[in-house]
């Protein structure tokens, strides 16, 4: 990894590792720019937290500045504090605040300026003129001694006194059991040794001030005859600085003893207690375990309360973090490390026992909320539910008409039995009707339970294509120094050309490094990046003519003398190129914040994979590209149905790599370091198009088919019964629908004689006065009522059950035939006498048959043609009368 410009921590306002990666705390956009760091020194300035030093993953020691403020606004503030002067670069230091909060005094930690064996070193930083000054010590008496430069040690501030304990030489080769003070009232600043015998080794540990002068000291590493081991968390170290006096109190549990721990974090509750979060066992770094639990100490019982149940969301495992006491109630837990990750988030802990929580947002801070359910919301819920309990009887008693014609409709529609029929067989239909219910209900349950958990797969479409865009490439050199003149061959750059002989160096411009530059772990030595980004004309096509070629070539260049130098190359489509945004570079792109933030958090630990390409100098390397619109489908309740479905389209690249050996006497014949050429594929558009596995309609399918097996299924144990012609919106519709219903069929099928299939056609055939040797009882209109019901029955089933069209089409052939002259098959044998008395009774009655024929409006028939054609049909057994 190489040396990181500082001013990247300003310049990534919209893209710098955002809190996703590793943050908890709900933060906000102005925090992006925090970097990733541990071994910060911080103090508490009126809920203002200033940062300063530390170490990032390029560099060691850094001397930034860092505010962090209004955390509980839904919109932290994050900023760089302006220094007048550089301070210094420091490592696992110490800093404290002044009562006035106007001076941050920094002692100590692992500095490069300063030698292992050199005095303990005190830096001031005034907050009124923003810089930065030495504090100059001496020892209690002429030339007395002062305490050797360290770090992972305590400092502690006490009214004007600053006492130091242990801590490790800056060359990791020696440890500390002194003790010191430091008087910030003399001038110059006096030391004061006040290391007794018998006191530990003791570093990695945390001191907290109590408000009665003592200080407390937790955990931590001591060296014992076997090597370092961990401090036990239940002998409590107390330095009183009012009697100058140590003491070592045993510390009991409520529940379970904090684990020992080296490198975390202590802070001083509002309530005078000691709360300590994360820490390591110091073990080697190869089995190195962190943890993130969260003790807290009563020092008026020597009392420890470990944090095992909370809300919220636990931060990440970690040691060398950040830690102070927010608005009096909070423990504000930002940075550290585990490992090789580092973290730049904010984690909020309630420090109210009973209710312990890590704040997700500052909608968690209402001082109203509550883990349980007050009394007022239970009177609330009761009443309510009692209100709605009576709403409901009080609409069954105002519709119970309706209910009751509701159920008894249901009743009529389920329990049919034929005439004839026995019990017991209508019986065992509706129980296999059930039980078939009961397993048509499982398969849909099933289907739509394997719709909602369909998974995705992804169909690839080719389309073939003349010619293909090119890919944004972008060209770093790791390794390779740049010199002041720009004419120097020895500057690492990139030049371009087809195979046609097309220039395309137009396209290759420099990223400035100052804004972002890239992290390799070889760290090789200095990295500098050209990206070549074409226009939208620029493409690559597979034919011969007046075009831009089939391949691009590009040749590297760069001081020939560096052994272990590297090119590294990344690919993106032309939209998706985080690069863009970053360094403000004109055109389009569809990455979102998040996803730039994500890059670069991959791009800072140099853990990208895809389409990223090394290759040494003095190679010939070549690269394949396809270009992919990938559709992915998002989460949208529609796309369940199964077409029409709703897509992002994102472009995408696909890359093959290959490199050949490193040629020895490259340089004997080249200029160059090497040739890196990039070539299409195939010349198509690749489409990755997803979609789900099952979805509705798919389903609708497979459930058709059960259904009708159902049908079927019950069809031959029961028999078939006819259907209704009418549907659930005639047999359901209520109020004036239902009128216009009933008004329609009355209007259209008029009728004295009875309704066929209703009524009997006559009353000695009814069930109340059936007598089948009733004596014959004469009726004038005996032979007219059968013939309208006769003719009622046939306009019924022509406009409910049957089509007609064959019956017309029959009546059209009759027509032909009589005018051919033939008879007809079966001639009239009806009396003329009784037809005449048969009409002349007709022409009396009021309400003729006349008017079954009357259909042109209103008709039920939805063959318009074939109303028509009865309209219209003479009729030569029917007289009507004028």
């Amino acid at each position: 990894m190489r040396s990181f410009s500082l001013q990247l921590l300003l310049a990534l306002v919209v893209a710098c590792l955002s809190p996703a990666a590793h943050a908890y705390f709900d933060t906000g956009a102005n925090t992006d720019a925090m970097p990733f760091m541990d071994g910060m020194v911080s103090v508490n300035r009126n809920d203002t937290i200033i940062y300063y030093g530390g170490e990032n993953a390029t560099t060691p020691y850094t001397n930034q500045m860092y505010a962090l403020s209004n955390i509980l606004s839904g919109s932290p503030t994050f900023s760089k504090v302006p220094q007048t002067n550089a301070g210094p670069n420091i490592l696992y230091g110490q800093a404290v605040i002044s009562s006035t909060g106007q001076t941050m005094t920094v002692v100590g930690g692992a500095n490069p300026a300063f030698a292992s064996n050199a005095t303990l070193p005190i830096f001031q930083f005034n907050f009124a003129t923003n810089s930065w000054s030495v504090g100059t010590t001496a020892g209690a008496a002429a030339g007395g001694p002062m305490p050797q430069t360290r770090m992972m040690f305590s400092a502690s501030l006490v009214k004007t006194k600053l006492y130091i304990y242990g801590g490790v030489t800056t060359d990791n080769l020696g440890y500390f059991n002194d003790f010191w003070s430091l008087d910030l009232s003399t001038t110059p600043y006096t030391w004061t040794n006040l290391t007794t015998t018998g006191l530990p080794v003791r570093y990695g540990h945390a001191a907290t001030v109590l408000t009665n002068g003592q200080i407390v000291f937790t955990g931590g590493v001591t060296i014992t005859q076997s090597g370092g081991a961990l401090m036990d968390m239940s002998s409590v170290y107390v330095f009183d600085t009012v009697k100058n006096a140590w003491q070592v109190n045993p510390a009991k549990s409520t529940g379970k003893v904090p684990s020992s721990r080296a490198d975390h974090s202590a802070i001083l509750t509002a309530d005078g207690k000691v709360a300590v979060f994360g820490g390591d066992n110091n073990q080697p770094i190869w089995g190195r375990q962190y943890t993130a639990e969260v003790a807290v100490l009563d020092p008026s019982t020597w009392t420890w309360t470990t944090v095992t149940s909370y809300n919220g969301v636990e931060p990440s495992l970690r040691s060398f973090a950040s830690a102070q006491l927010y608005q009096n109630k909070y423990m504000l837990v930002t940075f550290g490390s585990a490992g090789n990750i580092k973290y730049n988030d904010i984690n909020l802990f309630n420090l109210d026992l009973s209710n312990p929580q890590w704040i997700d947002s500052a909608s968690d801070t209402d001082d109203n909320s509550s883990s349980g359910v007050s009394t007022g919301v239970i009177v609330g819920v009761a009443v309510a539910g009692g209100v709605v309990v009576l709403i409901i009887l009080f609409l069954l008693w105002k519709f119970q008409r309706y209910i009751r014609f509701m159920v008894t409709r249901i009743h009529s529609d389920i329990w049919k039995p034929r005439v004839g029929e026995p019990i017991w067989a209508e019986t065992t239909r509706l129980t296999s009707q059930v039980i078939l219910l009961f397993v048509l209900i499982l398969l849909f349950v099933f289907i739509i339970r394997q719709v909602i958990d369909s998974p995705n797969v992804t169909q690839t479409i080719n389309y073939p294509a003349a010619s293909v865009d090119v890919p944004d490439i972008r060209f770093c050199f790791d390794g390779y120094s740049t010199y002041p003149s720009a004419m120097d061959p020895r500057n690492p750059r990139v030049s371009c050309t087809t195979d046609v002989g097309v220039g395309c160096n137009q396209y290759v411009q420099q990223l400035n490094m100052s804004v972002h530059t890239p992290v390799f772990s070889d760290q090789l030595g200095e990295v500098t990046c050209y990206l070549f980004r074409g226009d939208n004309s620029f493409e690559m096509t597979g034919s011969s003519g007046n075009n831009n070629g089939s391949h691009m070539i590009f040749t590297v260049y760069g001081d020939k003398t560096v052994q272990y130098g590297r090119v590294h190359v990344s690919l993106w489509p032309k939209q998706m190129d985080p690069n863009v945004p970053i360094y403000n570079l004109p055109g389009s792109n569809l990455l979102s914040t998040q996803d730039i933030s994500n890059w670069l958090n991959d791009e800072r630990n140099d853990i990208q994979v895809e389409n990223v390409y090394d290759f040494a100098p003095n190679t010939y390397n070549t690269l394949q590209y396809q270009m992919i619109n990938h559709q992915y489908l998002q989460s949208a309740g529609w796309n369940y149905v199964g077409f029409l479905s709703i897509t992002n389209s994102t472009p995408e690249i696909d890359t093959q790599f290959r490199q050949e050996s490193a040629n020895p006497m490259y340089n004997l014949t080249h200029l160059d370091l090497g040739t890196f050429v990039v070539a299409p594929a195939a010349y198509q558009t690749q489409v990755l198009k997803e979609y789900k596995i099952y979805s509705l309609v798919n389903a609708l399918g497979f459930a058709g088919g059960v259904v009708g097996l159902v049908f079927g299924l019950q069809a031959w144990l029961f028999g078939y019964r006819p259907r209704s012609p009418w549907g659930v919106v005639h047999r359901w519709s209520v109020g004036d629908m239902k009128k216009s219903l009933l008004r329609g069929l009355q209007s259209n099928f008029k009728t004295e004689a009875g309704i066929p299939l209703v009524h009997p056609v006559h009353k000695r055939f009814s069930q109340q006065g059936y007598t089948p040797y009733a004596p014959y009882e004469a009726d004038p209109d005996r032979i007219s009522k059968v013939e309208e019901r006769m003719q009622v029955l046939e306009l019924l089933f022509k406009a409910y059950y049957v089509d007609d069209e064959v019956f017309r089409s029959l009546d059209n052939a009759n027509r032909q035939s009589g005018q051919l002259g033939q008879a007809p098959q079966y001639p009239m044998n009806e009396k003329l006498t009784g037809l005449a008395s048969a009409q002349e009774h007709d022409s009396k009655r009021d309400n003729s048959f006349k008017h079954m024929f009357r259909q042109s409006s209103g008709s039920l028939n939805s063959d318009t043609n074939s109303q028509r054609g009865l309209n219209h049909v003479a009729l030569h057994d029917m007289p009507s009368h004028h």
